[in-house]
Parts: C-alpha cells; sequence; structure tokens
C-alpha cells in the first residue's frame, strides 16, 4: 500500500499546510532555528495527528518547538524533490513511505546504534539500502482477511486460496458477493504482488541478483487467481474499479461477506457493523504458504537539517511514543511488542492477523529502486490488461522488457 487510503480514511481531519507550537505559519516562523525543528507530514493521518499531540511534551523535554508541515500525499515527494535538490534544508525530519527511501536515500542521515529489536518483521530490512537504517518505522500495513463472522463460523474461516475461493462462491447471494477483486491503481499492484508471494516469487519484481522475475510462475499463478476470482459470479463485475476503499464500502454496506483489505479497515468495519458482526485472520495461503506485500512509513533525519542532533532526539522521541498511533483511527503502529499488547484488547484483532502475516516466510517488501513510481505503472497495466482479458503470459513477457528498460 502506497498508503493513500491513509488520507480517505482521515480525509475528515484539518488538511493543508498547520503548524504547532507558537501558532504561527511556516512562512512566518521566527523561532532560532536551534530552537526549533520542521517536520514533513502527511495531511490528514496519523502522523500529522500525533505530531501535533505530542509536540508540546518534545519542547518541555528539550526546549524545541516542533514546527509540523502538513502536505498531501501527492505533494510530498514533489515538495521533498524540490529541497533536495536545492539543497535546501526546509525539513529537518520527513515521514516517508517506503516506496520513496531510495530515491531519498542520499538525502537522508542513516540512523547509528539504533536498537531494532522492537521492529515489527521485515521493517528493519525494507528501511535499510546499502546497509543503512534510514528511518524508525511509524506503521506497518499489509493485507489480512476481513469477514462477515455472523455469516462465516470460526471453523470456516479460509486458509488457502481454494477455500477461499470455494467459500465465496459458497456466501454468494442475490444481495451479496462472496468477495472482491481489488483491479484499480496500486492497491492492485499490491494485490498482484501478494498473490505472487503467496505463489512462490522469491524476490519481487527483481530476483536476488536484480534482474527481473515477473516471467516466473508465481506471477502467472498470481494473475490467473485474480482472474479467476474476478471473472466468477461471486465477486462484482467492476473488479477494474475496485480498490481498498470501493471494497471497504461493499463491505460495510453489507454487500460482501468477506474481503482481502488492509489491516486498518478491521477497525473501521467494526465500528460500521459491530463487533458481533466482523472478524479478521492472517492473510490467505498460496501454494506457498501466508505472503504479503507490506506498506510501511519510516520517520527520518534529512542529511542538510541545520539542527540535526535535535531531530534525531526528535525522531528517538517518536518511536518511544509509537503506541500512541494505536489510539488514532487507524490503528496501526511500527513496533511489536505495541502490537501485541494492542492484541489483547477487544477491537484491535487486527493486530495478532498482520503479526502472523508479517512473520510469514514469504511476506516480502516491495523492491528498494528509484524507479519504483514508473514500475508500479507498468504493473498496474500488467493486472488491468490481464484482468480485461489480456493473454498473461504474454503481457508478462511484455511487462519484463518494459521494466528492464527501465531499470533500477
Amino acid at each position: 500500500m502506497k498508503k493513500r487510503a491513509l488520507s480517505l480514511v482521515m480525509a475528515a481531519a484539518v488538511a493543508g499546510t498547520m503548524l504547532t507550537g507558537c501558532g504561527s505559519t511556516e512562512g512566518e516562523k521566527t523561532a532560532d532555528k536551534k530552537d526549533s525543528i520542521t517536520v514533513l507530514v502527511e495531511s490528514g493521518s496519523p502522523a500529522e495527528a500525533l505530531a501535533k499531540e505530542t509536540a508540546a511534551d518534545f519542547k518541555e523535554e528539550t526546549g524545541c518547538e516542533v514546527i509540523v508541515d502538513a502536505v498531501a500525499y501527492t505533494g510530498m515527494y514533489d515538495k521533498l524533490s524540490t529541497e533536495i535538490k536545492a539543497k535546501q534544508a526546509a525539513h529537518d525530519v520527513a515521514c516517508m513511505d517506503v516506496v520513496w527511501l531510495a530515491a531519498f536515500a542520499d538525502a537522508i542521515e542513516p540512523l547509528k546504534d539504533a536498537d531494532t529489536s522492537d521492529f515489527l518483521p521485515t521493517l528493519e530490512e525494507s528501511g535499510t539500502i546499502d546497509g543503512n537504517l534510514l528511518g524508525y518505522p511509524m506503521w506497518v500495513n499489509s493485507k489480512i482477511l476481513i469477514y462477515r463472522k455472523d455469516l462465516i463460523p470460526e471453523d470456516k474461516v479460509p486458509k488457502t486460496w481454494e477455500e477461499y475461493q470455494s467459500l465465496a462462491e459458497e456466501l454468494k447471494t442475490d444481495d451479496m458477493y462472496g468477495t472482491t477483486v481489488f483491479g484499480s491503481g496500486s492497491d492492485a499492484v499490491c494485490s498482484f504482488l501478494d498473490f505472487a508471494c503467496q505463489a512462490g516469487a522469491e524476490g519481487l519484481v527483481f530476483d536476488k541478483d536484480g534482474n527481473v522475475n515477473i516471467t516466473d510462475q508465481a506471477y502467472a499463478d498470481a494473475l490467473q487467481f485474480m482472474v479467476d476470482t474476478a471473472g466468477a459470479d461471486y465477486t462484482p463485475s467492476d473488479s477494474l474499479s475496485t480498490a481498498a476503499t470501493e471494497s471497504q464500502e461493499l463491505f460495510t454496506n453489507g454487500k460482501t461477506a468477506m474481503q482481502l483489505n488492509w489491516s486498518h479497515q478491521y477497525p473501521a468495519a467494526v465500528e460500521a457493523l459491530g463487533a458481533d458482526k466482523v472478524g479478521c485472520a492472517p492473510m490467505i495461503a498460496g501454494k506457498a504458504g501466508i505472503g504479503a506485500t507490506t506498506g510501511p512509513w519510516y520517520e527520518c533525519v534529512m542529511k542538510n537539517s541545520e539542527n540535526k542532533e535535535m531531530a534525531q532526539k526528535y525522531v528517538e522521541f517518536m518511536y518511544d511514543h509509537n503506541a500512541d498511533y494505536m489510539d488514532l483511527t487507524l490503528k496501526i503502529a511500527g513496533r511489536t511488542s505495541v502490537y501485541e499488547e494492542a492484541g489483547k484488547t477487544e477491537g484491535n484483532e487486527h493486530t495478532t492477523a498482520v503479526l502472523e502475516t508479517l512473520g510469514a516466510e514469504q511476506t516480502q517488501a516491495r523492491p528498494m529502486v528509484t524507479t519504483w513510481a514508473q514500475i508500479e505503472e507498468v504493473l498496474t497495466g500488467v493486472v488491468e490488461s490481464c484482468l480485461g482479458g489480456a493473454d498473461i503470459q504474454e503481457t508478462l513477457e511484455a511487462a519484463k522488457t518494459e521494466i528492464e528498460a527501465i531499470g533500477m
């Protein structure tokens, strides 16, 4: 998950560039630079909410003012790119989607002597480039199974592709579909890669030697699973227009019996339908077992910061406050201990499902390459073409050629 779903879920939150501290605006900032840091966050996200909630405590602890620059997801990458190219340190700390780390690696100050023992599975690996850990994890997301537990007994919760399809067919009625397929945008790409993990892919898009591997059988099997499911009468006919938000709307409106969706959709579904009607479980398994592609965010210190020492203290401070993310709408975080503790509370069952999914051998991060945005466009076309009836093997061969031309 490019985490665009985060903004959609929290669209009611205050948007635009906001500041925490003395109530000044970014253009009017008068504090001495050594007495302040500026933090880039996604507007409407948990990052914005927690940065504002903790700013006063950080100032009390350190004497440093925290200025929060909240920008829409679509503008964050461009804003960082512009200031990095200009060698201007407009931000001391930046919250980053994992898919941006490779592009900005040279502009990020590596963490030294960070204790990674409490990182959730996969988070140290996906945050490390060329041996350098680039940030502290804020949260991670993966898809899990979310289902109507008033319709599906615990002993019938599907664990495999075959069980999932069979149950979806069984649950279909004139008023309800069995499940959905994500065929739109980055959510479709993540689903494709989820299923490729489960089918046995070793390295996503690129193998360990850097070779494009999407013509391997695992990718063909993943696409065939998506095509078969989308073409069945137990899924809506408009899969090409369906992503996480649309699937969640169908589920919470009682139009689907189960879905494979991002874990933060579980507490939202419980709130909409009631705890007695919604259950969750780890991701389903293909022939290689459970697997998923992850969607973490990291909090990073910018190399050109004029207040690098304080920026370092800030990211450590926020990592210490990681459990506070569980009190926010999405209820996702980045520490194993936080998930283990949260899972003991009713309504947070998704954290246990995520832990098992992340801990599965086939769960993998998207490739850490600077060209991911272009590659994702190619993969979006792959899913859309195959769901539209194109030959799977021919489509994968063509995509391999395109990705090899794009490079890493």
